[in-house]
């Protein structure tokens, strides 16, 4: 169980349709004081984001919609409406885990599934850490043109 991770704290939800992982990690969750919320679709996911704003954890199941890249729009689109959510990513095709900050642009953290329970602790720490860093990326960037329609 979580030796340093003061689970309270973290209010969570899930993107998943597999049954077997939304209930490994509503498990050690819960037994460690945190909240999950599921859902099973990109829309459903926004709608509970903008719905309850204390969720502050986001974990997405890519290998349920068809991986990383046939996800990235929709990656990117939760990633610039909700910059200020803890975004963990789980795939079996990841080959480690990744705590670092080469995945920003999609989310902070990484987990190969199946997901050690170390590893999930070390994610919900590290999460906020590289969140931090990633609206610091955002806030020196320029702003985005709008594009104006003729007419």
């Amino acid at each position: 169980m979580f030796s340093i991770f003061d689970g309270p704290d973290a209010q969570c939800i899930l993107l998943s349709i597999r049954p077997a992982l939304v209930h490994a990690l509503g498990q050690v969750l819960e037994q460690n004081e945190a909240t999950m919320e599921h859902v099973k679709d990109y829309s459903a996911l926004a709608h509970a984001l903008k719905k309850n704003s204390a969720l502050n954890y986001i974990l997405i199941d890519v290998d349920a919609h068809d991986g990383v890249n046939a996800q990235f729009p929709f990656l990117r689109h939760v990633r610039d409406s909700f910059p200020d959510k803890h975004t963990i990513l789980l795939s079996e095709d990841f080959e480690t885990d990744e705590f670092g900050t080469h995945r920003l642009t999609l989310g902070d953290i990484s987990l190969r599934v199946p997901v050690l329970h170390a590893s999930l602790e070390l994610a919900l720490l590290q999460a906020p850490v590289n969140n931090l860093q990633w609206r610091a990326r955002q806030a020196e960037q320029p702003p985005r043109p709008v594009a104006v329609s003729a007419g």
